[in-house]
Protein backbone atom coordinates (compact mmCIF):
# COMPACT_ATOMS: atom_id res chain seq x y z
CA UNK A 1 0.00 0.00 0.00
CA UNK A 2 1.11 3.57 -0.61
CA UNK A 3 1.18 5.69 2.54
CA UNK A 4 1.99 9.28 3.45
CA UNK A 5 2.02 11.30 6.67
CA UNK A 6 -0.11 14.30 5.77
CA UNK A 7 0.11 16.22 9.04
CA UNK A 8 0.42 16.31 12.81
CA UNK A 9 -1.72 18.62 14.92
CA UNK A 10 -2.72 18.54 18.60
CA UNK A 11 -1.19 15.07 19.02
CA UNK A 12 -3.20 13.73 16.07
CA UNK A 13 -1.24 12.08 13.26
CA UNK A 14 -2.96 12.00 9.88
CA UNK A 15 -1.97 9.27 7.44
CA UNK A 16 -3.18 8.86 3.86
CA UNK A 17 -3.27 5.25 2.63
CA UNK A 18 -4.01 3.94 -0.85
CA UNK A 19 -5.35 0.38 -0.54
CA UNK A 20 -4.59 -2.49 -2.97
CA UNK A 21 -7.65 -1.58 -5.04
CA UNK A 22 -6.43 1.99 -5.49
CA UNK A 23 -8.93 3.50 -3.05
CA UNK A 24 -7.83 6.37 -0.76
CA UNK A 25 -8.25 6.33 3.03
CA UNK A 26 -7.49 8.90 5.74
CA UNK A 27 -6.59 7.55 9.17
CA UNK A 28 -6.15 9.87 12.17
CA UNK A 29 -4.30 8.47 15.20
CA UNK A 30 -4.58 10.10 18.63
CA UNK A 31 -1.12 9.48 20.08
CA UNK A 32 -2.12 10.73 23.55
CA UNK A 33 -4.91 8.17 24.00
CA UNK A 34 -4.02 4.66 22.87
CA UNK A 35 -7.48 3.38 23.85
CA UNK A 36 -9.23 5.78 21.49
CA UNK A 37 -10.27 4.20 18.20
CA UNK A 38 -8.56 5.69 15.15
CA UNK A 39 -10.71 7.85 12.92
CA UNK A 40 -10.91 6.13 9.54
CA UNK A 41 -12.46 8.09 6.67
CA UNK A 42 -13.06 6.57 3.22
CA UNK A 43 -15.75 6.61 0.54
CA UNK A 44 -15.16 3.27 -1.20
CA UNK A 45 -16.79 0.74 1.11
CA UNK A 46 -20.03 0.65 3.14
CA UNK A 47 -19.91 2.69 6.34
CA UNK A 48 -21.35 -0.10 8.49
CA UNK A 49 -19.12 -3.10 9.11
CA UNK A 50 -22.10 -5.46 8.79
CA UNK A 51 -22.63 -4.32 5.20
CA UNK A 52 -19.04 -4.94 4.06
CA UNK A 53 -17.82 -8.19 2.53
CA UNK A 54 -15.15 -10.20 4.36
CA UNK A 55 -12.52 -8.94 1.93
CA UNK A 56 -13.65 -5.31 2.31
CA UNK A 57 -13.47 -5.63 6.10
CA UNK A 58 -10.02 -7.20 5.83
CA UNK A 59 -8.82 -4.29 3.69
CA UNK A 60 -10.21 -1.76 6.16
CA UNK A 61 -8.35 -3.43 9.02
CA UNK A 62 -5.16 -3.72 6.99
CA UNK A 63 -5.33 -0.03 6.11
CA UNK A 64 -5.56 0.94 9.78
CA UNK A 65 -2.65 -1.33 10.65
CA UNK A 66 -0.58 0.09 7.79
CA UNK A 67 -1.35 3.66 8.86
CA UNK A 68 -0.24 2.97 12.45
CA UNK A 69 2.96 1.32 11.21
CA UNK A 70 3.73 4.36 9.04
CA UNK A 71 3.10 6.78 11.90
CA UNK A 72 5.23 4.71 14.27
CA UNK A 73 8.12 4.49 11.82
CA UNK A 74 8.10 8.06 10.50
CA UNK A 75 7.17 10.25 13.47
CA UNK A 76 8.62 10.76 16.93
CA UNK A 77 5.70 8.90 18.53
CA UNK A 78 5.90 5.37 19.93
CA UNK A 79 2.60 3.95 18.64
CA UNK A 80 3.06 0.21 18.19
CA UNK A 81 3.42 -2.33 20.97
CA UNK A 82 6.71 -4.19 20.75
CA UNK A 83 5.02 -7.39 19.57
CA UNK A 84 3.83 -5.58 16.44
CA UNK A 85 7.06 -3.73 15.71
CA UNK A 86 9.41 -5.71 13.42
CA UNK A 87 12.44 -3.81 14.72
CA UNK A 88 11.70 -4.81 18.33
CA UNK A 89 10.98 -8.43 17.38
CA UNK A 90 14.33 -8.48 15.55
CA UNK A 91 15.98 -7.28 18.76
CA UNK A 92 14.31 -10.18 20.56
CA UNK A 93 15.85 -12.61 18.09
CA UNK A 94 19.27 -11.07 18.68
CA UNK A 95 18.80 -11.33 22.44
CA UNK A 96 18.00 -15.05 22.25
CA UNK A 97 20.98 -15.66 19.97
CA UNK A 98 23.26 -13.82 22.41
CA UNK A 99 22.36 -16.02 25.40
CA UNK A 100 24.68 -18.81 26.42
CA UNK A 101 23.13 -22.28 26.34
CA UNK A 102 23.17 -22.45 30.14
CA UNK A 103 21.41 -19.08 30.42
CA UNK A 104 18.84 -20.09 27.83
CA UNK A 105 18.19 -23.44 29.53
CA UNK A 106 17.64 -21.83 32.92
CA UNK A 107 15.36 -19.15 31.47
CA UNK A 108 13.12 -21.27 29.23
CA UNK A 109 13.22 -24.84 30.55
CA UNK A 110 9.75 -24.43 32.08
CA UNK A 111 8.37 -23.16 28.77
CA UNK A 112 9.90 -26.11 26.93
CA UNK A 113 8.35 -28.68 29.26
CA UNK A 114 4.95 -26.94 29.06
CA UNK A 115 5.00 -27.27 25.28
CA UNK A 116 6.10 -30.89 25.04
CA UNK A 117 3.76 -32.02 27.82
CA UNK A 118 0.45 -30.16 27.30
CA UNK A 119 -1.45 -32.65 29.49
CA UNK A 120 0.64 -31.62 32.48
CA UNK A 121 0.18 -27.99 31.52
CA UNK A 122 -3.60 -28.47 31.57
CA UNK A 123 -3.37 -29.94 35.08
CA UNK A 124 -1.16 -27.14 36.35
CA UNK A 125 -3.49 -24.45 35.00
CA UNK A 126 -6.73 -26.18 35.96
CA UNK A 127 -7.91 -26.66 32.39
CA UNK A 128 -10.24 -29.62 32.84
CA UNK A 129 -13.46 -30.80 31.25
CA UNK A 130 -15.36 -29.82 34.37
CA UNK A 131 -14.08 -26.23 34.51
CA UNK A 132 -14.07 -25.00 30.91
CA UNK A 133 -16.87 -23.07 29.21
CA UNK A 134 -17.57 -25.62 26.45
CA UNK A 135 -18.36 -29.35 26.22
CA UNK A 136 -15.73 -32.02 25.70
CA UNK A 137 -12.10 -32.42 26.64
CA UNK A 138 -10.14 -29.13 26.30
CA UNK A 139 -6.87 -29.02 24.39
CA UNK A 140 -3.98 -26.61 24.76
CA UNK A 141 -3.52 -24.83 21.43
CA UNK A 142 -0.97 -22.11 22.19
CA UNK A 143 1.36 -21.07 25.00
CA UNK A 144 2.94 -17.63 25.32
CA UNK A 145 6.00 -16.85 27.44
CA UNK A 146 7.35 -13.31 27.60
CA UNK A 147 10.82 -12.03 28.37
CA UNK A 148 12.33 -8.58 28.82
CA UNK A 149 15.36 -7.15 27.03
CA UNK A 150 17.42 -4.03 27.66
CA UNK A 151 18.82 -1.51 25.18
CA UNK A 152 21.84 -3.76 24.58
CA UNK A 153 19.58 -6.62 23.41
CA UNK A 154 20.25 -8.65 26.53
CA UNK A 155 17.60 -10.78 28.24
CA UNK A 156 17.36 -9.25 31.70
CA UNK A 157 14.27 -11.01 33.07
CA UNK A 158 11.72 -13.71 32.28
CA UNK A 159 8.06 -12.97 32.97
CA UNK A 160 6.98 -15.30 35.78
CA UNK A 161 3.91 -16.90 34.26
CA UNK A 162 2.79 -18.32 30.94
CA UNK A 163 -0.39 -17.44 29.07
CA UNK A 164 -2.24 -20.52 27.82
CA UNK A 165 -4.83 -20.68 25.03
CA UNK A 166 -7.14 -23.70 24.99
CA UNK A 167 -10.08 -24.90 22.91
CA UNK A 168 -11.53 -27.96 21.12
CA UNK A 169 -13.78 -28.75 18.16
CA UNK A 170 -16.90 -27.78 20.16
CA UNK A 171 -15.63 -24.33 21.15
CA UNK A 172 -16.41 -21.32 18.98
CA UNK A 173 -13.23 -19.52 20.02
CA UNK A 174 -10.02 -19.95 21.98
CA UNK A 175 -10.10 -19.34 25.73
CA UNK A 176 -7.21 -18.18 27.89
CA UNK A 177 -5.83 -18.65 31.35
CA UNK A 178 -2.74 -17.47 33.17
CA UNK A 179 -1.63 -14.16 34.61
CA UNK A 180 -0.72 -11.45 32.07
CA UNK A 181 2.51 -9.72 32.98
CA UNK A 182 4.55 -6.92 31.46
CA UNK A 183 8.11 -5.68 31.50
CA UNK A 184 9.30 -2.53 33.26
CA UNK A 185 9.25 0.75 31.35
CA UNK A 186 13.03 0.70 30.81
CA UNK A 187 12.94 -2.68 29.04
CA UNK A 188 11.14 -4.14 26.02
CA UNK A 189 8.81 -7.13 26.14
CA UNK A 190 9.19 -9.92 23.59
CA UNK A 191 6.65 -12.76 23.61
CA UNK A 192 7.18 -16.03 21.75
CA UNK A 193 3.94 -17.91 21.13
CA UNK A 194 4.10 -21.58 20.22
CA UNK A 195 1.65 -24.48 19.90
CA UNK A 196 2.51 -27.73 21.72
CA UNK A 197 4.75 -30.02 19.70
CA UNK A 198 6.09 -33.56 19.66
CA UNK A 199 9.85 -33.98 19.83
CA UNK A 200 11.43 -34.95 16.50
CA UNK A 201 13.80 -37.92 16.68
CA UNK A 202 16.84 -35.73 16.09
CA UNK A 203 15.80 -32.93 18.48
CA UNK A 204 18.62 -31.60 20.69
CA UNK A 205 17.74 -29.50 23.71
CA UNK A 206 18.36 -26.64 24.34
CA UNK A 207 19.88 -25.74 20.96
CA UNK A 208 16.90 -26.80 18.85
CA UNK A 209 14.36 -25.27 21.21
CA UNK A 210 16.11 -21.92 20.93
CA UNK A 211 15.79 -22.41 17.17
CA UNK A 212 12.05 -23.03 17.57
CA UNK A 213 11.61 -19.78 19.50
CA UNK A 214 13.69 -17.76 17.03
CA UNK A 215 11.75 -19.26 14.12
CA UNK A 216 8.49 -18.18 15.77
CA UNK A 217 9.73 -14.59 16.16
CA UNK A 218 10.77 -14.54 12.50
CA UNK A 219 7.26 -15.72 11.57
CA UNK A 220 5.76 -13.07 13.86
CA UNK A 221 7.65 -10.43 11.87
CA UNK A 222 6.22 -11.96 8.68
CA UNK A 223 2.72 -11.78 10.16
CA UNK A 224 3.12 -8.11 11.09
CA UNK A 225 3.52 -7.37 7.38
CA UNK A 226 0.67 -9.70 6.37
CA UNK A 227 -1.49 -7.98 8.99
CA UNK A 228 -1.18 -4.71 7.07
CA UNK A 229 -1.52 -6.22 3.60
CA UNK A 230 2.18 -6.09 2.77
CA UNK A 231 4.67 -8.70 1.57
CA UNK A 232 7.35 -9.29 4.22
CA UNK A 233 11.05 -8.80 3.47
CA UNK A 234 12.53 -11.92 1.90
CA UNK A 235 14.44 -12.87 5.06
CA UNK A 236 11.15 -13.19 6.95
CA UNK A 237 8.99 -14.74 4.23
CA UNK A 238 9.18 -18.28 5.60
CA UNK A 239 6.82 -21.12 6.49
CA UNK A 240 5.79 -21.58 10.11
CA UNK A 241 3.59 -20.48 12.98
CA UNK A 242 3.73 -16.80 13.89
CA UNK A 243 0.96 -14.69 15.39
CA UNK A 244 -1.86 -17.14 14.81
CA UNK A 245 -4.46 -14.41 14.22
CA UNK A 246 -4.49 -11.18 12.26
CA UNK A 247 -5.94 -9.38 9.26
CA UNK A 248 -4.94 -12.23 6.96
CA UNK A 249 -5.79 -15.82 6.10
CA UNK A 250 -3.00 -18.38 6.40
CA UNK A 251 -4.57 -20.47 3.63
CA UNK A 252 -4.26 -17.50 1.28
CA UNK A 253 -0.49 -17.78 1.54
CA UNK A 254 -0.46 -21.60 1.21
CA UNK A 255 1.19 -22.12 4.60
Amino acid sequence: MKTKIIGIRDSIVGVKVIDPRGNPHLVEIDVDDEKKEDLHAQESYPYNESERTDREEQIMNQVRARARFEAHRNTEYDILHSGWDPAQLRRGIDALENMSLNEFDEAFREYYHALINPERTKDEYGITEGTVEFPGEPEVVLIMKGFCINDDNEVVSILPDMYVYYSNEHAEKNYTTGTPASCSDDTTQITPMLPPFKLPDDFIYPEDFRGFMIHNLICQIRDVYWNMGEDPPAAYDIDGFGKGTGNFDYEEYNY
